[in-house]
């Protein structure tokens, strides 16, 4: 199927199960739809499914002090390519100021593997299988109603199968082609003064968090830096999001599955995989437009930068990936800034690629 014949048949399905499909429900307590998920990433191809969206009311609608508005979506699909995918993507805000942000997933997931680096060749590949089970998240407790301090966990079990005997996974004895544990462990500080945790129009959200593998089958150390800027430009129809990331490990023994990467849904749109770049370090920043269109209906165009390296010595300008796109968004329940969103991106070297997803790249 043409990429371009199921961009036409995305955009008419989602409105579709916008209208007919969907059970909103708006009470006390918050808003909740179910949508039959259709759903396009490369790494996936065409997705299908269920997911669900529950928007909890806060009894602090302005969102001061600490209350942002918490937010469950749990989604279960099964592509093309035979991979089952299983999450729930909860943030949660307590009354007291504690904030959760939790995410337990299952994937059974036929994937392939391209090398380490940054100038493989996306013609160049293996297939094999990634069978895991992850807890993955964050805790944060308060200092005032912008700042606040935790720690994050990633808890995973991974299990590979289906290597492929003359492949590079296991002729090089790639560390990780035997699967295993890790549970890591961290201090987490974040500083957020959005206006709106689900799509914000103005404010920063800074998070910072760095996680030792305390136990398991590998040791290293994770560092990641997130820093995020929404501007409403004239009025909240019209927003700019700026977003800056890095990534980095340190450590004798990273499973390749672990590496910071480029690609997929939220890291520079347009790259054809999301495996096709990984090293130790990956930098990238992105910037997207955002304007309200009619009723549920909005747009996005977005561009970015960045490239993966063994060490910060190893990057090179010359080197960096380039992306750019367009993207259209549907609100999945009245009233509420939750979208669906429609991207497509393009990236150098004549890649691009094609997504249909929940929630905002970032």
């Amino acid at each position: 199927m043409s990429i371009f014949r199921i961009i036409i048949i995305s955009i008419l399905c989602l409105p579709c199960s916008g209208f007919g499909q969907a059970q909103d429900s708006v009470e006390e307590k918050g808003s909740f739809a179910i949508y039959p998920a259709l759903g396009y990433q490369p790494e996936t191809s065409l997705q299908l499914g269920a997911v669900a969206v529950w928007v909890l009311k806060s009894t602090d609608l302005s969102q001061n002090e600490y209350h942002r508005q918490s937010s469950v979506t749990p989604y279960f699909l099964y592509t093309l390519k035979k991979q089952v995918l299983t999450e729930i993507i909860a943030d949660i805000y307590f009354s007291s100021g504690l904030n959760l942000n939790i995410s337990p997933r299952f994937y059974n997931f036929p994937d392939v593997y391209y090398g380490i680096g940054n100038s493989n060749d996306p013609d160049e590949f293996e297939n094999y299988t990634n069978r895991y089970v992850q807890l993955e998240g964050q805790l944060f407790k308060p200092l005032n109603p912008r700042t606040f301090i935790g720690i994050a966990f990633d808890l995973q079990n991974n299990k590979l199968k289906d290597l492929q005997p003359d492949g590079r996974l296991i002729t090089e004895d790639v560390n990780g082609v035997e699967g295993g544990s890790i549970f890591s462990l961290g201090p987490s500080f974040k500083y957020d003064s959005r206006d709106n945790a689900l799509y914000p129009s103005r404010g920063y959200l800074i998070n910072t968090q760095i996680r030792p593998v305390i136990f398991g089958d590998y040791a290293y150390t994770n560092f990641m830096f997130d820093f995020r800027k929404y501007l409403a430009i004239k009025s909240e129809k019209n927003i700019l999001a700026f977003h800056f990331n890095l990534n980095f490990s340190s450590g004798k023994s990273i499973p390749f599955y672990k590496l910071p990467r480029l690609g997929g849904g939220t890291r520079l749109r347009g790259i054809s995989n999301a495996s096709l770049y990984r090293d130790r370090q990956a930098v990238f920043t992105q910037l997207e437009y955002r304007r309200h269109l009619f009723w549920r209906f909005g747009m996005v165009a977005f561009a970015g930068i960045g490239d993966v390296a063994n060490s910060f010595e190893d990057y090179r300008f010359s080197e960096f990936k380039y992306v750019g796109g367009i993207g259209l968004r549907f609100a999945a329940i009245k009233g509420q800034k939750l979208n669906f969103r429609l991207d497509i991106g393009f990236a150098s070297g004549g890649q691009n690629a094609f997504y249909v997803d929940m929630r905002e790249a970032f």
